[in-house]
């Protein structure tokens, strides 16, 4: 299955699909939403994973494991609206239920499209992320270069009101007061790239710069939880 970009018409048919909140709708249109939404998205994993096993070799690379459903999980939400407008993929490790770990997205959404990796989630990632940050641990500094190397991504991450260490050195604040660590390029103005495709090379050159944040990343959770071994998780 080659990847040759979004359809516009899928990204139309999610987006009414959503508006009529239908089982019935859903139903009568699944094909289509499965040929023009998420048959793409299965094409990109395909096309991506070579040069992302590059980055870890333990990445899961079935496309139905990576790739979400159309349908919400509406158990554990106030928000009972049963389908999605937004898709995405990720690549990550395996994981056990419910657990959170290091991950490269792509998610395409009715008002942008991004792509980014985060991480820092688990308990205690983030204490052991702002340990390694005061050191000056190298696995932080070329995670804080590759990150400052590509200034069409921001670090991002709910952040603490008052910080942490407010006596550290000013570029590192960023990184000291967040409560989980992601770095996205997010785009607003124009989809072109996305529907014909031109943007995966790009993508994937920043990831492959990203790197050292993703091993960054890995590297705190695994400090975090030094009893459990990550390898071969997702």
């Amino acid at each position: 299955m080659e990847f040759h970009g979004f359809h516009p018409q899928g990204l139309d048919l999610l987006i009414e699909n959503r508006l009529m909140n239908s089982q019935m709708f859903y139903e009568e249109h699944k094909a289509e939403i499965k040929k023009l939404a998420v048959e793409p998205f299965y094409a990109l994993c395909e096309r991506m994973t070579e040069e992302m096993l590059a980055i870890d070799p333990c990445f899961v690379t079935v496309p139905s494991r990576m790739v979400s459903r159309v349908r919400r999980d509406t158990r554990y939400t106030k928000d009972k609206t049963l389908y999605r407008a937004n898709l995405w993929l990720y690549f990550r490790r395996k994981r056990a239920p419910f657990e959170d770990v290091p991950f490269f997205y792509v998610e395409v959404h009715p008002e942008f499209w991004a792509y980014g990796c985060w991480g820092g989630f688990g308990r205690g990632e983030m204490a052991a992320a702002r340990e390694m940050i005061l050191r000056e641990d190298k696995l932080f500094r070329d995670a804080y270069r590759a990150v400052n190397a590509l200034p069409d991504f921001i670090l991002r991450g709910e952040e603490f009101k008052r910080p942490k260490h407010p006596d550290a050195p000013a570029a590192y604040q960023p990184w000291l007061n967040r409560k989980q660590l992601g770095c996205d390029h997010i785009v607003t103005d124009s989809f072109d790239p996305l529907f014909d495709g031109t943007f995966v090379e790009p993508m994937l050159d920043a990831f492959r710069r990203l790197a050292p944040f993703y091993t960054f990343l890995r590297a705190i959770k695994e400090r975090a939880n030094p009893t459990i071994s990550q390898e071969g998780k997702s």
